[in-house]
């Protein structure tokens, strides 16, 4: 057997808080931890999917990411495991903790490969621990204490591992209690009333002939799963039956056989959305919330059929009374397979607001013909500075989401744009500002015929600086309350950038789907702007459904027939212009507001003009603004070099608090700085590896807190640094660097003065980047690669390189002759972690090529 390290060769990264032991684990079996997310890592440690940085592991660098337990059963089993298991994003059991009890070993030893397998944890005693007990029989000590406990832990059966395996959805726990099963003898007895009749007129199948596709398809699947299980872990020889046992002696299990003609029980029906025996016609009852009814028949669901979007429910209910949808936006006969049209008496109801009629001087738009929609009047002639004058704004219920704060935020900006905002709705309000359509407010203000718009209308209005009508989804209030009906939709996007991947991001999360940065085979739909790329054509290999932006701007606007299948070829044209456009005729009674322009009053214009001649007045007396001198003296490397005060630097604050210190400075006569070579001090509020922090290391005095900002405001001059020193003990640790010794080498000498570098193309950071890095720690960067003889002679009196090689392994194949005579070469790290620690380290960050 081989000695190597279990972990040799693991260069690992940690994203958000992971156990020191399993840190330990790690390092002891030979791991090397790495302080950059680049290319160097090989493996990403996560138990917590929603940090961003776990986005870009996926996304950017496409590495493997795993939860902390690989780590674990890896040492375990001696070996490392297959990464696929341990995604943080497909542990469906992600914090169960479960005991098993009246099990057979063999069916105890099924269940903990399921649950291991899949994120969940098993052990023998029932404790606080556990969240989980699983029994097959309603009785036994684990039972009778557990139900003293049933606040914290929840009661099931086995079924209830398989079926959440089986649908990839945590399972209700109370329809799998034991209590609710029934033994066969109970299941022979025959039913006190006939079954309801059932129409078997042919073609079309039955609701019973459905069941029993569906039973036969489930009980297939459901054995597949687990004997792949079990055979991943070697718990059970491969000829021993893998479902839980249910003999006709235990009391507690649940038969396979279905009768044709049993009644309807709880816990029978297999799970929450099986179809149940039943007439022809299905009761709808009222909800408020979101709901629909599946719209895949079973057989569509087989492997080798076209991936199709996933149910959005598992609710056979029908949508309820939801304010502004359109009468016409949900088709139920077309989304219930194997079921009549339903009755009037079972349609939706009307919306709660209706546009006024013609009798009342306004005409109803017809979608054939569209209206007109405006903004101001076309007759003034608007200053862009001024875009929002004659608007009074009202905003609700973005307190709750954004609060107060920001509000007071929003409200100076749009009195900078000539705006108002009312503390109270009133005759006077033009615009409300709001999130969504359930507020009293709003149908209020829709009923009086105001501007109803979002945060993401004014947004785009201030950047236009021109006030347009809503022209994009997201500009209008949202229709969906708590319950969205994409809660189980994971969509990923592709060939969007900037502004527009933020705004496809923020309508996937208007809809309740869940965004990847990356694309699996579990993804429903891919949001693709061109029809190219890798993402595109996995995904036709695939066969996941690749929509357009209109798709998703339908879904926000509440047209749920959007999710219908097959989808309607409208959603499959990619690279239209104006893509994120959306359809008014759809919205019409959104938009009647918007019929009538915006005339601005007379006695607005001249309180306009009047503050305009003011401000030029001003600027007259006062000649050239401050702020404008003050900028032209900060970047300048002449004044800044020859001058005795303090030149200051901020990195890690928010940008509302670095305009605050920087008034504090320039009161007190320092200056403000964005180039880090040229700062005196750099004020962060902990360590960390941003760029200023990386060039400033290298040439500042001094590394300090904001509390010395504070102090020196408060005294009226530059204070003493020394009590303010920026100490972060953790960081340093993880590190292993202490930055008070750092600054004293970098002010002793030049880090890499004497050393040149030579950095390949595809380098990360960029190249740009480490240049500046490098020059401000006193080294060279050479424009074109020396040859083989400069890395071999060019070396100090202890022997080591002058000449260094900054590379990564994507381009490690383009230096071949380097590596032919065994001439080291260094990942970025050399550089980033070098100027950390002032230390220049020929070890730790050589790329092993062999």
């Amino acid at each position: 057997m081989s000695d190597d390290p279990l972990f040799k060769d693991v260069t690992y990264y940690i994203v958000g808080d992971i156990d020191q032991k399993v840190i330990s684990l790690l390092n002891d079996g030979g791991a090397k931890k790495d302080s950059y997310l680049s290319e160097m890592v090989s493996h990403v440690i996560a138990d917590d999917c929603t940090q961003s940085e776990y986005s870009e592991a996926r996304e950017l660098f496409e590495l493997p990411v795993v939860t902390s337990d690989w780590v674990r059963l890896s040492v375990a089993c001696k070996k490392q495991l297959n990464l696929e298991l341990f995604s943080p994003e497909d542990v469906i059991f992600s914090g169960v903790i479960a005991c098993c009890s009246e099990l057979t070993l063999e069916d105890a030893n099924a269940l903990w490969a399921m649950l291991t397998t899949n994120g969940g944890k098993c052990q023998q005693n029932l404790d606080k621990q556990c969240t989980h007990l699983i029994t097959g029989n309603s009785h036994g000590a684990k039972y009778e204490e557990a139900l003293k406990h049933e606040a914290t832990i929840k009661i099931v059966c086995p079924d209830w591992v398989t079926d959440t395996l089986e649908k990839k959805e945590r399972q209700d726990e109370s329809l799998y209690h034991p209590k609710l099963l029934k033994s066969p003898t109970d299941l022979a007895t025959p039913p006190s009333t006939p079954p309801p009749a059932i129409n078997t007129t042919p073609p079309e199948p039955t609701p019973m002939d459905v069941e029993q596709q569906e039973e036969q398809a489930k009980q297939q699947a459901k054995q597949k799963l687990k004997a792949q299980a079990l055979q991943q872990h070697g718990r059970i020889h491969q000829k021993q039956e893998v479902a839980v046992s249910r003999s006709p002696a235990n009391q507690g299990t649940r038969p396979r056989q279905k009768s044709p003609a049993r009644p309807a029980m709880p816990h029978l029906s297999r799970s929450p959305g099986a179809v149940p025996t039943m007439p022809q016609m299905l009761p709808i009852p009222n909800m408020p919330q979101m709901g629909l009814p599946s719209f895949l028949p079973p057989e569509m669901q087989r492997p080798g059929m076209p991936r199709p979007l996933r149910n959005i429910t598992n609710r056979t209910e029908l949508p309820g009374n939801m304010p502004g949808m359109m009468p016409n936006s949900i088709k139920t006969n077309q989304r219930m397979p194997f079921n009549p049209a339903l009755p009037p008496s079972h349609r939706p109801p009307p919306p709660r607001y209706v546009p006024p009629s013609s009798q009342q001087g306004q005409i109803r738009p017809s979608i054939s013909m569209p209206a007109t929609y405006w903004g101001h009047d076309p007759s003034d002639n608007l200053p862009p500075e001024m875009c929002l004058l004659g608007c009074v704004f009202y905003i609700t219920d973005y307190v709750k989401i954004v609060g107060q704060s920001e509000i007071d935020k929003w409200k100076k900006v749009i009195e900078q744009h000539g705006g108002q905002v009312d503390n109270a709705y009133s005759n006077r309000v033009t615009h409300l500002l709001c999130a969504t359509q359930h507020t009293d407010v709003f149908h209020i203000a829709l009923k009086d015929q105001r501007r109803v718009v979002t945060a993401f209308w004014l947004n785009d209005v201030l950047v236009k600086k021109k006030m347009l009508p809503p022209y994009q989804a997201l500009h209008l209030p949202i229709i969906y309350g708590e319950n969205k009906p994409c809660s189980n939709q994971l969509l990923c996007v592709t060939n969007f950038d900037g502004d527009e991947r933020l705004r496809v991001k923020q309508m996937i999360h208007a809809i309740g789907a869940k965004y990847t940065g990356y694309m699996t085979h579990g993804n429903s739909a891919i949001i693709c702007g061109r029809p190219n790329g890798t993402k595109y054509d996995k995904a036709s290999e695939w066969k996941i459904p690749v929509v357009n932006v209109q798709w998703l701007s339908d879904l926000v606007l509440g047209h749920l027939e959007a999710l219908k299948l097959p989808l309607n070829p409208k959603y499959r044209v990619l690279g239209q212009e104006n893509q994120f456009n959306l359809d008014l005729s759809k919205v019409f009674h959104l938009m009647v507001g918007w019929q009538v322009p915006l005339k601005i009053q007379k006695e607005t214009w001249k309180k306009v003009k009047r503050n305009q001649e003011n401000e030029k007045q001003k600027e007259d007396v006062d000649g050239e603004p401050d702020l404008k001198k003050q900028k032209l003296s900060i970047e300048d490397p002449s004044v800044i070099q020859n001058t005795t005060q303090p030149v200051i630097i901020f990195t890690g604050f928010p940008k509302g608090q670095v305009r605050k210190f920087q008034t504090v400075v320039s009161q007190l006569g320092g200056i403000s700085t964005e180039n880090p070579r040229l700062c005196t001090h750099l004020v962060a509020p902990s360590l960390s590896r941003t760029m200023k922090f990386f060039v400033a290391i290298n040439v500042c005095k001094h590394v300090v807190t904001g509390d010395w900002i504070e102090a020196c405001l408060a005294q009226g001059a530059f204070v003493d640094e020394t009590p303010y020193k920026l100490k972060d003990e953790v960081t340093e640790k993880t590190m292993n660097c202490v930055l008070e010794d750092s600054l004293k080498r970098a002010q002793t000498k030049k880090l890499f003065e004497g050393m040149s570098f030579y950095i390949s193309p595809s380098v990360s950071p960029p190249s740009s980047d480490l240049e500046k890095i490098v020059e401000a720690a006193g080294g060279q960067i050479l424009k074109q690669r020396p040859n083989t003889q400069i890395f071999t002679e060019h070396k100090d009196e202890n022997g080591n390189m002058k000449t260094v090689m900054i590379t990564c392994e994507n381009d490690v194949m383009l230096y071949k002759d380097l590596i032919a005579k065994d001439i080291a070469i260094f990942n970025a790290e050399f550089i980033l972690s070098g100027v950390m620690r002032q230390t220049v380290d020929f070890k730790s960050y050589q790329i092993d090529v062999h």
